[in-house]
C-alpha cells in the first residue's frame, strides 16, 4: 500500500527493521507494501508507523462500521461480497474484526465509500517537543551489544526486580543480571507499561521517546531507580525536570554515549540517564566505556 511505503520511508527506516519492529517477515512487509497479505499482518506494521484506520479509530469498531456503511447503502452481505469478488463468509469475518486479506479490505472499503483506508494517528503533541522526528523511529532496536553495556555500567548498583517496560526485541530485558528478578512490558503483545502498578526496583529500557514524559512519571510511580536510554535533550526540558522535582527524584548520573549506525541521527546526545529517588546533588556525567559483557548477565 502507498501509505505503508510513503510512512515508512519519511520516517527514514528500512523495510527490514519495520518487519523487525512489527515481528513479521521481510517478505510480508513487502506484500504489505504491494497491497497484499492480512489485515493481521497490516495492523501490527501499523502500530510501528503510527497509523490508523481512515474511518474509525480501532479495528473492531473500523469492521462495525463497514457493516454500517454496507447496510446504509441498501446492500446485503451477499451482494457486498459478489461486488468484490469473494464469497459471503468472508464478508461475514471482515464485518467481525477485519479478518481478511488486505486486497478484500481495500475493495471494500472503496465500495462502500471509504476515501482513505490507511491514515496518520493525531500526535496529540503541543509546545516545546525535543523531538521533532516521526514516532515510527520510536521503535528503532537498541543494539544488543549495547544493552549489554549499559546493563555492566549500573549492574553492580542494581538489586531487587528490574522492569524493562518497552521490551523490543529483549535487548535490555535479556540481558539483566541473572540475580534480578526481571519483568517486562511490551505494547505490541498486549503489555501497556503504564498499566503496570507492581512497585519495582529498577526501571530500565530503551524506551519511545516519544511518550517519554509519561514514561517517566509513571516509573516514577513504581520504581525508585530508571536508567532511559534516550537524547538528552529529552530529558532536560523545563516541563521535565520539573516533573523530576515533582516527583522528589534528581537526575544522578548521564552516561553519554554514541548513537549508533542505523538510528535516526538528530544531531542531539545520546545518554543513558539515571533518574533516582531522593537525589538532590549534581548530575554525574560519564562516558559509556565498552567492556566485554561479563558471564552474568
Amino acid at each position: 500500500m502507498n501509505t505503508l511505503r510513503a510512512t515508512r520511508r519519511s520516517c527514514g527506516l528500512t523495510q527490514a527493521s519495520v518487519a523487525a519492529s512489527a515481528g513479521i517477515s521481510l517478505p510480508t512487509l513487502r506484500a504489505l507494501e504491494r497491497g497484499e497479505g492480512g489485515v493481521r499482518a497490516l495492523a501490527a506494521v501499523m502500530a510501528v508507523l503510527d497509523l490508523r484506520w481512515g474511518w474509525a479509530p480501532d479495528r473492531v469498531q473500523a469492521a462495525r462500521a463497514l457493516a454500517d456503511r454496507r447496510r446504509a447503502r441498501g446492500f446485503s452481505q451477499a451482494q457486498l461480497a459478489n461486488r468484490i469478488g469473494v464469497s459471503r463468509p468472508v464478508v461475514i469475518a471482515l464485518e467481525r474484526d477485519l479478518g481478511a486479506t488486505v486486497a478484500t479490505l481495500v475493495r471494500a472499503a472503496a465500495v462502500l465509500g471509504v476515501r482513505s483506508v490507511l491514515r496518520a494517528a493525531p500526535s496529540g503533541r503541543g509546545g516545546l517537543v525535543p523531538a521533532t522526528n516521526c514516532l515510527a523511529q520510536d521503535l528503532v532496536m537498541t543494539p544488543p551489544e549495547l544493552a549489554a553495556v549499559v546493563i555492566g555500567h549500573f549492574a553492580g548498583r542494581m538489586s531487587g526486580t528490574v522492569l524493562d517496560p518497552a521490551r523490543g526485541q529483549g535487548a535490555f530485558h535479556d540481558r539483566f543480571p541473572a540475580c534480578l528478578a526481571r519483568h517486562w512490558c511490551e505494547i505490541t503483545e498486549g503489555r501497556d507499561f503504564l498499566d503496570w502498578h507492581e512497585p519495582v526496583d529498577w526501571v530500565m529500557s530503551n524506551p519511545p521517546w516519544s511518550r517519554l514524559r509519561d514514561f517517566s512519571r509513571h516509573a516514577m510511580r513504581i520504581a525508585p531507580n530508571i536508567v532511559w536510554l534516550a537524547p538528552l535533550t529529552n530529558l532536560t526540558t523545563k516541563a521535565r525536570l520539573r516533573d523530576l522535582d515533582e516527583a522528589g527524584f534528581g537526575i544522578a548520573e548521564l552516561v553519554l554515549i554514541d548513537t549508533p549506525k542505523g538510528w535516526p541521527q538528530s544531531g542531539f546526545q545520546l545518554v543513558a540517564a539515571w533518574l533516582r529517588k531522593g537525589h538532590s546533588g549534581g548530575w554525574s556525567v560519564t562516558r559509556l566505556v565498552k567492556e566485554p559483557q561479563s558471564s552474568g548477565m
